[in-house]
């Protein structure tokens, strides 16, 4: 009996350690990581109760000691960013808005208002003419800042860390680093972009080491890659003067490009940021995201059955209620998929609609349609636009049986949807996945500014390479319209699309600015914070798309880079309370428009769509 007991319990004990080795298998750089984010926190803490007493001893009509607890935001930001990459991918949500911009957000659908908290809220207030009446806010932010660090090491306690998590989680920081940091996105006023993108890469360095020990053959040209990086950051140049296309091309996309390729050989790939393709090499790669992942409610494949038929019905006016409207009527592919027109024509013929024509190019890489974002999938959109008494004015009921009566056309369902060629199988669901496939088989990313970024050092002018530079910089067009495909798509996880209020003008006269008085997002959601808020659409291809903006006020580009300049509506002295947009002048020379604008020429896609 007892020899039977020791003999189970071996067992036990053998069994129990095989199931441990398999649940916590061998991790190559956990354990470093973990040590370095551990360590790192007392030192976030005391850098936050640091900034909490410089801005306690802010004294009015003091610019020693308001400049003070501006150097100290900026210290406690390099602690944060030290930690950042771990942060904003284990624990997500529950610390994330310690570093969001200082508007309010809406939480769709519930409308709840969320409160813009942390170092932005700081940075703006810190800036702020009126700054002695923020001091108990500013306070406040910071305390929430430091009771955030103090508990940070308690969530490590319900977070499983892997290697697969850590390597996705570096790969995520280095777009970061590219499109936010760079930017600088989340410190506009301080513009220690630059700076700050030091101390994140230097993370990266720390924490990618124990992955370079594993493959040798890697190890060599990702340190050198991180190398070039850290001396160019350093270099000294200031935020306006960084020459960031220099440092992407020479330096941060070649790391990228080998830290994607260290992570497939080490078969240490995870999944959790869905929108990424891994098989993409950098932040320019066309492959980069994944284009199911944007219409999460009908993940239509662009089968070339289904593409062929889409693209039929896109010209088809068989889809309007008087047979002679069709999608291309305001969406002509000569034209890069718009009409030229402020506002198209309405379906009656003597109207307009309400809002501008946006082009269908990169539509399919969003999450939200329309200008006011009140279709959640392209199938959506395509059910509203038919339905719509201005626009197609059609029964979708009736466009099916219109459709089916073509023998033609139930061949073209047949081979689009095995299995539904009979009559009654055919819905208007079908047109419009059919149509939406077609959109998204559209070419993209085949400009200039594309061939320069894979390699091709001819394609670009010194002033479109100057325009790139001032557009992620100085001019802060990056930090709204954001790489790589320059919209509303926020990196680096690219799962929100943003929308702005940017205090639109109804003309380009802005020495005598008239407020344009469309209520946009507010119309679909009721939150005063929505007014006149906008869908951030893309600039590619902006070159071949006049006019500007959803009404159409503004005719061309240079029209649309002083409106920017001026800092909006409000910036032009207009009172737009909810303007998202800094009204602070950019003070861009006239020179430095013109290299903006030829910049913006240069990402004009190939009409590769017009030989398809």
């Amino acid at each position: 009996m007892r020899k039977a007991l020791i003999l189970s319990g071996i067992v036990f004990i053998i069994f129990s350690a095989f199931a441990f080795m398999r649940s916590t298998p061998a991790e190559t750089g956990v354990d470093n990581t973990l040590h370095y984010f551990k360590s790192h926190i007392p030192t976030l803490i005391a850098s936050a109760k640091e900034l909490r007493n410089a801005i306690e001893s802010i004294s009015v009509n003091d610019t020693v000691s308001i400049q003070n607890a501006r150097n100290q935001l900026g210290l406690c930001r390099d602690a944060y960013k030290k930690i950042e990459f771990f942060t904003e991918y284990f624990f997500g949500n529950q610390v994330v808005k310690i570093n969001i911009p200082p508007v309010f957000e809406v939480e769709e659908p519930t409308l709840e208002v969320g409160w813009p908290v942390g170092f932005q809220v700081i940075e703006a207030l810190l800036f702020d003419e009126h700054i002695q009446d923020h001091k108990k806010e500013m306070l406040d932010n910071t305390d929430v800042i430091i009771l955030t660090a103090e508990g940070l090491k308690g969530l490590l306690y319900e977070t499983p860390v892997t290697d697969e998590g850590i390597l996705e989680s570096l790969r995520l920081d280095l777009i970061r680093i590219s499109t936010l940091n760079l930017t600088g996105y989340d410190a506009p006023l301080l513009k220690s972009g630059i700076r700050e993108s030091a101390t994140a890469l230097l993370s990266f360095k720390k924490n990618i080491q124990p992955y370079l020990q594993v493959n040798k053959a890697l190890s060599d040209s990702i340190s050198f890659y991180i190398e070039r990086s850290l001396y160019l950051l350093n270099a000294g140049d200031s935020f306006d003067a960084f020459d960031r296309m220099y440092f992407m091309t020479e330096a941060m996309l070649p790391l990228q490009k080998k830290t994607a390729l260290l992570i497939k050989v080490l078969r240490k790939e995870a999944h959790e940021a869905t929108v990424l393709n891994h098989e993409a090499e950098h932040l320019f790669d066309k492959r980069l995201l994944n284009i199911n992942a944007f219409d999460t409610t009908n993940a239509i494949d662009i089968r070339q059955p289904l593409m062929a038929l889409g693209k039929r019905l896109f010209f088809e006016t068989k889809l309007s209620g008087n047979n002679k409207r069709s999608c291309a009527s305001c969406h002509l592919p000569e034209k890069y998929f718009t009409d030229g027109l402020k506002q198209s024509i309405a379906f009656d013929e003597q109207n307009v609609v309400r809002r501008n024509a946006p082009s269908i190019l990169y539509t399919a890489y969003q999450y939200n349609h329309f200008w006011d974002g009140r279709a959640p999938s392209l199938v959506h959109q395509v059910f509203d636009v038919t339905a719509s008494a201005s626009e197609m004015n059609a029964d979708a009921e009736q466009i099916v049986q219109k459709l089916v009566a073509d023998r033609k056309y139930r061949k073209r369902f047949a081979k689009a949807f095995p299995g539904r060629e009979a009559h009654e199988s055919i819905t208007f669901q079908h047109i419009a996945e059919a149509i939406t496939a077609y959109e998204k088989s559209l070419p993209v990313m085949t400009s200039d500014f594309d061939k320069y970024m894979n390699g091709d050092k001819t394609a670009l002018s010194a002033g479109q390479i100057a325009g790139f530079n001032l557009f992620m910089g100085k001019a802060q067009c990056g930090t709204c319209h954001f790489a790589p495909l320059f919209n509303g798509l926020l990196p680096p996880l690219y799962d929100i699309s943003e929308v702005e209020s940017l205090g639109i003008t109804t003309n380009a006269d802005f020495d005598k600015p008239a407020a344009d008085t469309d209520s946009g997002r507010y119309h679909i959601i009721p939150s005063p914070f929505y007014i006149g808020a906008f869908k951030t659409p893309t600039v590619r291809n902006t070159e071949k798309t006049a006019p500007y903006m959803h009404n159409g006020s503004l005719q061309t580009l240079t029209e649309v880079m002083e409106f920017y300049n001026k800092g909006g509506g409000n910036g032009m002295g207009l009172n737009h309370p909810n303007q998202t947009l800094s009204d602070k002048p950019l003070d861009l020379t006239k020179e430095e428009i013109a290299d903006l604008v030829s910049f913006i020429e240069s990402l004009t896609d190939k009409p590769l769509w017009l030989k398809q």
